[in-house]
């Protein structure tokens, strides 16, 4: 007979280098070692070190600088603050197509179509040259 019980053993915390969702451990800033009690349900990642001011890791293991206080009465931020980049873009009803903004443009983005500037953003530099010359202020960011 075979002597492996599936299913049955003791069974000792999760795999290693993984979290059992939500049990224990602690918040550590990879930085300065700042570290929390982890708080079930609140992820680390969205608790922000008041030292380095960057986003929390989870840790088996407490940092060098632990504190009491728990997650939830620090603001959570978001993780990414993403920004939209804007880049110049032709107002059609006030191009003249002069071909000033063509001219000045360092990275050749600016053709013509339909007798209209266009900003082909793929290459631009975002530099905008374009909008300083424009005689009819026919750019905008967007």
């Amino acid at each position: 007979m075979n002597n492996h019980q599936h299913g049955a053993g003791n069974r000792q915390g999760a795999v290693r280098g993984q979290h059992r969702k939500g049990e224990g451990g602690y918040c550590v800033c990879p930085e300065c070692g700042y570290s929390v009690n982890h708080q079930p349900g609140i992820p680390c990642k969205s608790v922000v070190c008041p030292d380095c001011n960057i986003s929390l890791h989870r840790s088996e293991t407490p940092g060098n600088k632990t504190v009491t206080e728990p997650i939830a009465s620090q603001p959570a931020i978001p993780v990414m603050n993403q920004r939209k980049i804007l880049y110049p873009k032709v107002i059609a009803e006030k191009c003249t197509a002069c071909g000033i903004c063509i001219d000045i443009c360092p990275t050749k983005t600016i053709v013509l179509e339909n007798n209209k500037a266009f900003v082909e953003i793929d290459n631009c530099r975002n530099c905008k040259m374009c909008m300083r010359v424009c005689p009819e202020n026919a750019f905008i960011l967007e």
